[in-house]
């Protein structure tokens, strides 16, 4: 594995990776005491475990860091894949952990709003196989696209999201694919658990997660896929929670990306 621009190599028994310089220090403790960058997580005491898939925990960052936390994440595998896989991945190409960092930070420079990764590790599961985790800055006072429309959980403990909110969710969610696409990004795996939207001073933000399928384009990445992919994740939380979108919402949506698309 190669270290991405921006990144220093890290090496351990077992473990292959990068890290930010300055987050060398807290990555190199953590694989000489307990091996995985996932498992020292559980292990710290003011670690925070968010939603997701599988367990993800947000711990302190290191003193110096402006950050108020990372986010530690072991790369699970999804679909028919997981129950057979679970977080195995084929040793082929690019690990995920450096295809992520590289589209993350392009992104960054691009103007997409998306949280700074920190570092990657892979880990030997056999001469086949590697697992994978990520370590990436925490965005505090947000919750995912789906959690604010569907399970109304609000962004930030003191303001709870009213309908004016949720439009505008939609508004920025639609807004997010156009800039990924204007980017030269192409998300492939665009839905609403992916999208964060955060509580600021000046109301709500969004910003886009999990660039490990990403790719980035010489040109403008195509709208309509990553804009259908989307519309097709909302429609499912709409089937499965009940919790209908209403014409305010889908027309705050379509506003920014345009005609549905399959």
């Amino acid at each position: 594995m190669s270290a991405p621009p921006g990144y220093e190599a890290v090496r351990a028994v077992g473990a292959r990776g990068f890290a930010r310089p300055a987050a060398m220090a807290w990555v190199d403790a953590a694989l000489t005491r307990w091996g995985t960058l996932a498992r020292a997580s559980s292990h710290e005491a003011d670690a925070v475990e968010l939603r997701g898939r599988g367990v993800v925990r947000a711990v302190p960052a290191p003193a110096g860091v402006n950050d108020e936390r990372w986010v530690v994440r072991r790369y699970l595998r999804g679909g028919w894949a997981a129950s057979v896989l679970h977080d195995r991945y084929l040793r082929r190409g690019t690990p995920r952990t450096e295809i992520e960092a590289r589209a993350s930070d392009a992104a960054r420079e691009r103007g997409v709003p998306t949280p700074e990764v920190q570092a990657g590790v892979t880990y030997s599961a056999g001469p086949l196989w590697y697992r994978a985790d990520l370590v990436t800055s925490f965005v505090p006072h947000s919750v995912d696209l789906a959690g604010l429309l569907f399970e109304n959980q609000p962004p930030a403990r003191d303001h709870m999201p009213t309908v004016d909110d949720k439009v505008q969710a939609l508004a920025l969610a639609g807004r997010l694919a156009r800039c990924l696409s204007e980017a030269g990004v192409y998300h492939a795996d665009l839905n609403a658990k992916n999208i964060l939207i955060m509580q600021t001073p000046d109301g709500i933000d969004a910003q886009v997660l999990d660039l490990d399928r990403a790719r980035v384009l010489d040109d403008t990445a195509p709208l309509a896929p990553m804009a259908a992919r989307l519309t097709r994740s909302l429609r499912k939380f709409e089937t499965t929670t009940g919790v209908v979108l209403g014409e305010r919402g889908w027309s705050a949506f379509l506003e920014t990306t345009g005609p549905l698309h399959g």
